[in-house]
């Protein structure tokens, strides 16, 4: 009896000593499965930031000046890229996820059931798609990856434009003794646009064996799915009998290649291709100068298609997208309507600094439009709309009076007036007033922003023009004057008087005031009295220019 104790107990050691053992192996794998995913969570973290990079050099003026591989082993495992103004970026390949464990003998009984199968372990993909906007925005699993109000992720961020100042407040109508009455208020500046919302670098975690994923830094974290693939169940027990079959292993997780398939270059490129097979490719440069290969720099040239002016060529460089330099050429009795790559305007169109990329040298065509002149049936023919304007709704230039450059309406006052201060007159004084005499009443054409702006025989209309155009023609509230059967408009604009948003329209005549040197004549017309009105005016303030021509 006692020789059969002592055999029972050495089986009970030996079988506690090799279950001991499976409990230790499965521990030290399980371990090891635990390092070497949180070694593939930080890759891809780094390779989260490596792919933010490359969409900010696509997006930019910048290239590749190397790269350099990364191998462990004898194995190529990543990549060192190098820009020409960017920080280095490194990129990891990823590795395969790890099969899931077997599951334990079924216990003593009759054909004890097989384990199940352990579940998948998988690995999140994580890249970047452009949208049909221009905008490149994270993916996850090719999908959007979105924020907690359904907006789409982007991965670079771009400013917000700036909101449009409010209009300026206008003159007062006339005191009793002949003088202008108080300035209206200003009206409130308009607020700056806000800015647009940065890039998001998302960030990959793994806690309690599943894959989680912030968007805010590491504040908050949404659960994705498992990270490790699961041990199969144990063979259900039986009555005395045959072991049950070992579980079946679970199933392989998912390769750990959240990001790159391949990194591949020739000569002139340098290729990455992502999980979901996008490939964004990036200009090689030379590494010296900090400039690219000379083949991948491309110009812009202008043609002023008739006009006259100068204009410097644009370089872009290959991949790079910005706006075209606005037009600086002009084209008497013409405005410009915008650029086109043929020039009679049979090519491609483009608005005035358009913005585009560019892979080859273009020329683009200045395209003119005369200017319109509408038959009133008056003396004289009025334009449709005003200098600086492309269009009779649009607003144009704001012009102190026999100045030809526009201004911002903080810039107008007396100090800053092209013929001197109040009372100091040096051109356009007549007899009775303080400054230089010359007894000019009307500007001359060097003065007259019409005729500079426009040429050919457009000018500003005279004090005796404007009172035929306010007396002859028909009103329609105040926007419009017809005659004759046309029509021209006044672009409406609101301002601020005395705490009341009043709106209307004012512009220069060329005629200089006949009570006060230091006053010339505008024209204005606004919602309180609904007629156009002839005022005197101090000659440093604002107003439009609507132009006329003599007929022929």
């Amino acid at each position: 009896m006692k020789k059969i104790h002592l055999l029972l107990l050495s089986v009970t050691l030996c079988l506690f000593s090799a279950c001991h053992n499976d409990i230790w192996d499965a521990i030290d794998g399980l371990d090891s499965r635990v390092t070497k995913l949180e070694e593939l969570c930080k890759e891809m973290n780094t390779n989260i930031t490596s792919l933010q990079t490359i969409v900010d050099v696509l997006q930019s003026n910048d290239f590749i000046t190397g790269v350099v591989e990364i191998k462990k082993d004898g194995e190529v495992i990543g990549y060192t890229i190098t820009f020409g103004k960017h920080d280095p970026i490194t990129i990891y390949h990823g590795q395969d996820g790890k099969d899931g464990q077997n599951g334990a003998d079924g216990k003593d009984g009759q054909d004890g059931q097989n384990g199940s199968d352990g579940k998948d372990g998988s690995t999140p993909v994580i890249g970047v798609a452009q949208d049909t906007d221009g905008v490149y925005y994270w993916t996850l699993n090719g999908e959007w990856l979105l924020d907690d109000n359904g907006n789409k992720l982007p991965v670079s961020g771009k400013d917000g434009q700036n909101g449009t100042n409010g209009s300026n407040g206008q003159d007062g109508t006339d005191g009793k003794d002949g003088q202008d009455g108080e300035d209206g208020k200003d009206g409130a500046d308009g607020q700056d646009g806000k800015d647009g919302k940065d890039g998001i670098t998302p960030q990959l975690k793994i806690e309690d064996g599943y894959w989680y994923i912030s968007y805010d830094n590491g504040t908050t974290w949404t659960q994705l799915g498992k990270a490790t693939g699961e041990d199969g169940k144990d063979g259900t027990d039986g009555e005395d009998g045959k072991d049950g079959q070992n579980g079946t292993d679970g199933k392989d997780g998912q390769d750990g290649d959240s990001m790159f398939q391949s990194v591949t270059q020739d000569e002139n490129y340098v290729y990455f291709t992502l999980a979901d097979g996008t490939v964004i490719k990036i200009v090689k440069g030379s590494g010296s100068n900090d400039q690219p290969n000379s083949e991948f720099i491309f110009t812009i040239t202008y043609d002023p298609n008739g006009g006259e002016g100068v204009m410097e060529k644009d370089t872009f460089y290959y991949g790079e997208t910005k706006n075209l330099t606005s037009c600086n050429y002009k084209k008497k009795g013409h405005h410009f309507m915008g650029w086109n790559t043929k020039a009679n305007g049979t090519g491609a169109p483009y608005t005035d600094a358009h913005q585009m990329t560019i892979e080859k040298n273009i020329t683009l065509y200045a395209q003119w439009q005369e200017y319109e002149a509408v038959d009133l049936g008056l003396s004289v023919l009025w334009a449709a709309f005003d200098v600086g304007a492309t269009a009779p709704q649009e607003i144009g230039y704001l012009f102190a009076w026999g100045e030809i450059e526009p201004k911002e309406y903080s810039q107008f006052t007396w100090s800053t007036y092209k013929f001197g201060g109040y009372s100091q007159l040096t051109k356009y004084c007549t007899e009775g007033a303080y400054g230089i005499l010359d007894n000019k009443v009307t500007l001359d054409l060097e003065d007259d922003a019409a005729n500079v702006h426009w040429g050919g025989d457009w000018r500003m209309p005279t004090v005796e023009e404007v009172t035929e155009l306010i007396e002859k023609c028909k009103w329609s509230g105040y926007v419009y004057a017809s005659g004759n059967g046309n029509s021209i408009h006044f672009p409406v604009y609101g301002h601020s008087y005395f705490g009341t948003m009043h709106y209307g329209y004012r512009a220069w005549s060329s005629s200089l005031s006949s009570q006060n040197s230091n006053y010339a004549k505008d024209f204005y017309v606004h919602d309180r009295d609904i007629n156009m009105k002839l005022y005197d005016r101090e000659r440093y303030l604002y107003g439009f220019i609507r132009p006329v021509k003599d007929k022929k």
